[in-house]
């Protein structure tokens, strides 16, 4: 009799342990903070660090200042294509390193007999930005204004025109001339850049601190161009 009480009060001392240790695995399961074993990542929108990709257009405003050549009006462009690298400093607070390519192409005014005149100016751009972010944004690249400065260096120029040949003393109906490597602009440039941005879509101003042109030629192009960029990572 004393022997099967002793296995009764045994087995109820294993059972009341056995449910202790579960609810004490339960207990200090639940209270566990589940977000000290997640990682959270450094690379985002809005986080430490961020990469992307855009494409700009823009417009060149002004003339040359001389009155032997004419831009058309609102015809001179800039496409633009780049990446760039953006760096969190602060809550509200980032600098950026982009790397480009642009092509500036100036249509000038002609005479009658001629179907166009254009100069194409291909370069690559290394930029140095401050950009402030203002506003609620989340993970989102969201508002900001940005402040920059590059370096470029002109790799390729040509000088295109297409004359309408009136003629019927002549065999051919038109004349192309294509001019390359034009000694009159100069390589290395440097611009100024003021952007605001909300999320993928951007206002630019660029000016361009530094003649385009040298002494070899009488005019300089206009230094503004205003446009916008699509940024592909908003």
């Amino acid at each position: 009799m004393k022997s099967l009480i002793k296995i009764k009060f045994a087995l109820v001392t294993i059972g009341l342990l056995f449910f202790a240790s579960i609810s004490e695995a339960q207990t200090i399961e639940l209270a566990q903070d589940v977000n000290e074993d997640t990682v959270i990542s450094k690379f985002g929108k809005n986080r430490k660090h961020y990469f992307s990709s855009y494409f700009g257009f823009g417009i060149t405003p002004g003339q040359v200042e001389t009155d032997s050549i004419q831009l058309k009006s609102g015809e001179s462009t800039k496409l633009t294509y780049g990446f760039y690298y953006k760096y969190k400093v602060a809550e509200p607070y980032s600098i950026l390193f982009a790397l480009s390519y642009g092509l500036s192409q100036f249509e000038f005014e002609t005479p009658d007999d001629f179907k166009y005149r254009r100069l194409n100016v291909n370069d690559v751009e290394l930029e140095f930005a401050n950009r402030i972010n203002f506003g609620k944004r989340g993970n989102t690249i969201g508002n900001y204004l940005e402040l920059g400065i590059s370096g470029d260096y002109v790799f390729g120029t040509k000088l295109l025109s297409k004359q309408i040949i009136d003629d019927p003393t002549v065999n051919h109906k038109a004349r192309k001339v294509e001019l390359t490597g034009l000694s009159y602009i100069n390589k290395p440039n440097y611009t100024a850049h003021a952007r605001f941005g909300s999320n993928k879509y951007v206002i630019t101003a660029d000016y361009r601190l530094s003649d385009l042109t040298n002494d070899d030629i009488n005019f300089d192009l206009p230094p503004l161009t205003i446009g916008f960029r699509l940024d592909f990572g908003g």
